[in-house]
């Protein structure tokens, strides 16, 4: 099962041409610094931080087609928004792995 939207690929790549492999490896840098800014507004309970960065990383899903991976990110912005950092926290477990996922299928698009 494809964890992206094949056409917004496809048109990712018909927009970015050459440098789609570019932007692949700057989403992958990008999210990571992402993950590691909601655990640390996590570890400060800093709620309103976790939402922001959630809700800029939900973006980049999208605009990738990692759909998916964009609602649970939803839902970590939602937890922040809500003042929840619990359920953020347990969110985040689901939004790693699925990452990971995006992550290793993003990286077959780039060698092909």
């Amino acid at each position: 099962m494809s964890r992206l939207d094949e056409r917004a690929i496809g048109e990712l790549r018909e927009l970015m041409g050459p440098d789609f492999g570019a932007l692949i490896q700057a989403f992958s840098s990008d999210s990571r610094a992402q993950i590691d800014a909601i655990d640390a507004a996590l570890a400060a309970a800093d709620a309103e931080r976790v939402r922001r960065v959630a809700h800029s990383l939900r973006g980049a899903c999208v605009n990738l087609g990692a759909n998916d991976l964009a609602e649970l990110c939803e839902r970590v912005e939602a937890s922040g928004r809500a003042g929840d950092c619990g359920t953020a926290g347990t969110l985040m477990t689901s939004v790693k792995r699925e990452l990971d996922a995006v992550g290793d299928e993003l990286s077959r698009y780039v060698r092909h």
